[in-house]
Protein backbone atom coordinates (compact mmCIF):
# COMPACT_ATOMS: atom_id res chain seq x y z
CA UNK A 1 0.00 0.00 0.00
CA UNK A 2 1.16 3.46 -0.70
CA UNK A 3 1.24 6.32 1.75
CA UNK A 4 -1.69 7.95 -0.01
CA UNK A 5 -3.78 4.82 0.35
CA UNK A 6 -3.00 4.54 4.05
CA UNK A 7 -3.71 8.24 4.56
CA UNK A 8 -7.00 7.91 2.70
CA UNK A 9 -8.03 4.91 4.77
CA UNK A 10 -7.10 6.75 7.95
CA UNK A 11 -9.18 9.77 6.96
CA UNK A 12 -12.09 7.52 6.03
CA UNK A 13 -11.98 5.67 9.36
CA UNK A 14 -11.60 8.89 11.29
CA UNK A 15 -14.61 10.35 9.48
CA UNK A 16 -16.63 7.21 10.16
CA UNK A 17 -15.76 7.31 13.87
CA UNK A 18 -16.62 11.01 14.05
CA UNK A 19 -19.96 10.34 12.36
CA UNK A 20 -20.78 7.65 14.92
CA UNK A 21 -19.93 9.95 17.83
CA UNK A 22 -22.00 12.71 16.29
CA UNK A 23 -24.96 10.38 15.71
CA UNK A 24 -24.89 9.06 19.30
CA UNK A 25 -24.63 12.63 20.61
CA UNK A 26 -27.67 13.72 18.61
CA UNK A 27 -29.67 10.72 19.85
CA UNK A 28 -28.74 11.45 23.48
CA UNK A 29 -29.63 15.14 23.05
CA UNK A 30 -33.01 14.30 21.50
CA UNK A 31 -33.79 11.81 24.28
CA UNK A 32 -32.92 14.34 27.00
CA UNK A 33 -34.99 17.00 25.23
CA UNK A 34 -37.96 14.63 25.02
CA UNK A 35 -37.70 13.82 28.73
CA UNK A 36 -37.61 17.53 29.58
CA UNK A 37 -40.74 18.08 27.47
CA UNK A 38 -42.53 15.23 29.22
CA UNK A 39 -41.47 16.52 32.64
CA UNK A 40 -42.63 20.00 31.66
CA UNK A 41 -46.04 18.67 30.64
CA UNK A 42 -46.68 16.08 33.33
CA UNK A 43 -44.36 17.26 36.08
CA UNK A 44 -41.48 15.32 37.59
CA UNK A 45 -41.88 11.57 38.08
CA UNK A 46 -43.31 10.30 41.35
CA UNK A 47 -40.79 9.04 43.93
CA UNK A 48 -40.09 5.33 43.92
CA UNK A 49 -41.84 3.71 46.94
CA UNK A 50 -39.08 1.10 47.27
CA UNK A 51 -36.67 3.90 48.27
CA UNK A 52 -38.64 4.51 51.49
CA UNK A 53 -38.70 0.85 52.61
CA UNK A 54 -37.14 1.59 56.02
Amino acid sequence: MTTHTLAGMGLFLTGAAFSQVLAFGIVAWREARRERQIDGTLGPPAPDPSDNAK
